[in-house]
C-alpha cells in the first residue's frame, strides 16, 4: 500500500514541479516584456506587474509541496543523538501528523477565503480572487498528502536518512 501512495506522492511531485517551471517562465517572460516596453519603448502595460504576483503565489505553494516531500523543511534533529533510533521514526511520524492537522486548517480556511473571493475580481486582469485565493488550499492539501505519506512511512519502515540537504547547510 506505501509503495502505491508513493508512487502518486512521485506522480503528483511532477505534475506540481512541471506546472511551477511553465510558471516561473511565464512570470520571468512577462516580466521580461513588461521591462522591455518601459525602458526600451517608454510605455508599460498595467497587467504584468499583477499577473506576476499571482503567479508567484501559485508558484511558492506548489514548490512547498516538492519541499515536504523531499524533506528539505527546515528541521532541529540535533537531539536525535540522544533518542532510540527505534522510537524517531514514531517521533517523526507524531510531528508530522501534528503538521497534517495544521495542514488540513490550512486547506480549510483556504477553500472558506477562495469561495468568498467569488465576489471579488483583480482590477486589470478581471480574474476572480477566487482562482487566486484557490493556491493556498491546492498547495496545502499537497503538502498533507505528502506529509501523510512520510508520516505513515516512519511508522512502517521506521527513520530514513536522508544524508545532508541539496543546499549543503548542514555540512
Amino acid at each position: 500500500m506505501l509503495n502505491v501512495l508513493e508512487r502518486s506522492a512521485n506522480a503528483l511531485a511532477s505534475i506540481a514541479s512541471a506546472v511551477a517551471r511553465v510558471l516561473l517562465i511565464i512570470i520571468a517572460a512577462v516580466l521580461f516584456t513588461q521591462v522591455l516596453l518601459r525602458y526600451g519603448f517608454g510605455f508599460s502595460l498595467p497587467w504584468p506587474e499583477e499577473v506576476s504576483r499571482y503567479l508567484m503565489i501559485w508558484v511558492v505553494m506548489l514548490a512547498g509541496s516538492l519541499l515536504v516531500k523531499d524533506e528539505q523543511l527546515v528541521r532541529v534533529d540535533f537531539f536525535d543523538v540522544f533518542w532510540p533510533t527505534w522510537l524517531i521514526g514514531y517521533r517523526n511520524a507524531f510531528f508530522r501528523l501534528l503538521l497534517v492537522c495544521l495542514l488540513a486548517v490550512l486547506v480549510w480556511k483556504g477553500l472558506d477565503n477562495s469561495l468568498f473571493g467569488l465576489r471579488r475580481q483583480s482590477v486589470t486582469i478581471g480574474l476572480s480572487f477566487f482562482w487566486i485565493y484557490l493556491a493556498v488550499p491546492v498547495g496545502a492539501g499537497l503538502m498533507m498528502f505528502q506529509m501523510l505519506i512520510l508520516a505513515l512511512r516512519d511508522i512502517l519502515r521506521g527513520p530514513v536518512d536522508n544524508g545532508p540537504s541539496i543546499l549543503k547547510s548542514e555540512i
